[in-house]
C-alpha cells in the first residue's frame, strides 16, 4: 500500500485551469455540487492570495449559478488559530475529510450475510439506486437531489460512468448502494450507503465484503468525514487511518 495516497481519490468533475499553486474544478452541469466546483490548493497560500481567490472563485460561481464557494487545503496541513478565526469570520464552514485504506482480501473476510443480494446497477434497476441516492442527497436541499439524480441518470443511461454501481437487497427490497471506482492498484468506495431502518443489520458489512472480493490483491480506499461516525465504524472493521485535509465551504453566495 505504499505510495497510496489521498490523491489517489477519483475526483470528479471538469478541470478548469491548474497552475503550481491550485487546481480549479467548475461544472456547469452539477452547479450547486460543491465537490465538483472548488479550488483545490497544493500549498497553502498567503492570508491575501486567499481574499483575492474568494474575489475571483466568486465571480466563476454566479457566472455558472453555483450557490457556494468552495476550498481544499493541502494533506495533512494543519491550519492555526487566525486561519480558523478567518474562516468563521467570513462565514464558511470547516470540515476535515479523513483517507482510509485497507488491504481488499482483509475486507473480503468481513462476514456476510446470505440472504443480502449485490446486484449491478443497470437500465432495469435505475430507479431503486436512484431512489435511494435522492434519499441520501435530499438533506443538501431539493434542489441539489434533483440535479445530483439527474446527472446520475444520464451518467448510468449514456454509459459514460467510470464507477461500477452496487445494490443491495434484502427480501427483494433495494436497501443500500455503493460506488465502486476500479484502478490498476486501487478500489475505491463511494457513496456507500444503508437505508437507515436497515442500518446495524450488516448490510453495509456484507457490501464491504463483496468489494473486497472484487479488489482481490488490490487495497481498498475511501475518504470519510472527520466528524462522521461512520470513521469508527471503518476503523472497527480493520481500515487504516491515513491522513486529512481541511475543506471549507460558504453557502447562499447568490
Amino acid at each position: 500500500m505504499a505510495g497510496i495516497s489521498i490523491h489517489n481519490i477519483y475526483q470528479e468533475g471538469h478541470l478548469y485551469s491548474e497552475d503550481e499553486r491550485k487546481i480549479i474544478y467548475l461544472t456547469s452541469s452539477e452547479p450547486l455540487k460543491y465537490d465538483t466546483n472548488k479550488w483545490v490548493y497544493k500549498k497553502v497560500p498567503a492570508i491575501a492570495q486567499w481574499y483575492e481567490d474568494i474575489t475571483q472563485q466568486l465571480l466563476l460561481h454566479q457566472q455558472q449559478h453555483s450557490n457556494h464557494l468552495a476550498f481544499t487545503f493541502p494533506e495533512n496541513e494543519s491550519l492555526d488559530e487566525t486561519w480558523l478565526k478567518l474562516f468563521k469570520d467570513e462565514g464558511f464552514q470547516l470540515g476535515v475529510l479523513e483517507f482510509y485504506i485497507i488491504e481488499g482480501v482483509q475486507l473480503a473476510t468481513l462476514p456476510k450475510r446470505e440472504e443480502i443480494v449485490i446486484k449491478v446497477v443497470n437500465e432495469q434497476n435505475i430507479e431503486d439506486y436512484l431512489n435511494i441516492y435522492y434519499s441520501f442527497a435530499l438533506p443538501y436541499g431539493e434542489e441539489f437531489a434533483i440535479e445530483s439524480v439527474n446527472v446520475a441518470r444520464q451518467s448510468i443511461l449514456s454509459k459514460e460512468d467510470v464507477t461500477l454501481k452496487l445494490l443491495a437487497y434484502l427480501n427483494n427490497k433495494a436497501v443500500g448502494t455503493v460506488d465502486v471506482i476500479e484502478t490498476e492498484n486501487t478500489v475505491e468506495i463511494d457513496s456507500f450507503g444503508v437505508l437507515e431502518t436497515y442500518q446495524h443489520q450488516g448490510i453495509g458489512t456484507t457490501m464491504q465484503s463483496y468489494v473486497g472480493k472484487l479488489a482481490g490483491q488490490r487495497p481498498v480506499i475511501l475518504v470519510a468525514d472527520g466528524e462522521d461516525t461512520a470513521k469508527d465504524m471503518y476503523l472497527k472493521q480493520g481500515y487504516t487511518y491515513q491522513s486529512f485535509i481541511y475543506q471549507i465551504v460558504k453557502e447562499n453566495i447568490i
